[in-house]
């Protein structure tokens, strides 16, 4: 079984919490030691969004994970973490520091960031629901996502739909209603 974790939208900057995020709160973040990105989060009881971007180039380069690629557009801007049994497909292990190892997909520069972290399916029964502040547009949790103008990264994807057409976006459907990042 697998299933969403987390979303990413690669930024080239910190992000405004106006526009389409107007309506969400947004948590402090973190910096990713070793990895030279930092972000905030659109969080939900079981998921979360996460918004992030470039703080350290040097730290973020060697870390060959590509996200200052991502985050000037120059790649799909745009990732996803599941939790669950590995896929089939083109995996490599990378152990965030001070974090936990994650597998990650061998895509293209037109696919999504893919990236697994591999839970029994007894495992995931026992996770937690995370308490978080209410949004202001009522929304508690991602139905389904659509991502446009990538490359499907192979593996099936749970509540996600790609298609290579058009340019690059991401449409959550909340159960509150649309989110375009």
């Amino acid at each position: 079984m697998l299933e969403l974790d987390h979303l990413i939208a690669f930024l080239p900057g910190p992000p405004e919490p106006a526009g389409p995020l107007a309506g969400f709160f947004l948590d402090e973040g973190t910096t990713h030691t070793g990895q030279g990105t930092r972000n905030r989060r659109i969080r939900f009881r079981r998921h979360y969004v996460e918004l992030l971007w470039i703080d350290e180039p040097e730290t973020e380069q060697a870390s060959g994970l590509g996200f200052a690629e991502r985050s000037a557009r120059t790649a799909f801007p745009y990732g996803i973490v599941l939790r669950g049994t590995l896929p089939e497909g083109d995996f490599r292990r990378y152990t965030v520091p001070d974090g936990p190892t994650l597998a990650i997909h061998q895509g293209t520069p037109d696919m999504p960031f893919l990236a697994i972290a591999e839970l029994t399916d007894e495992q995931i029964a026992g996770l937690p629901h995370r308490h978080v502040p209410p949004h202001r547009s009522g929304a508690t949790g991602i139905v389904a996502t659509r991502l446009t103008g990538a490359t499907a990264p192979g593996p099936t994807l749970p509540g996600i739909s790609l298609t290579a057409e058009g340019d690059p976006s991401m449409r959550l459907l909340l159960d509150s209603g649309p989110l375009r990042l």
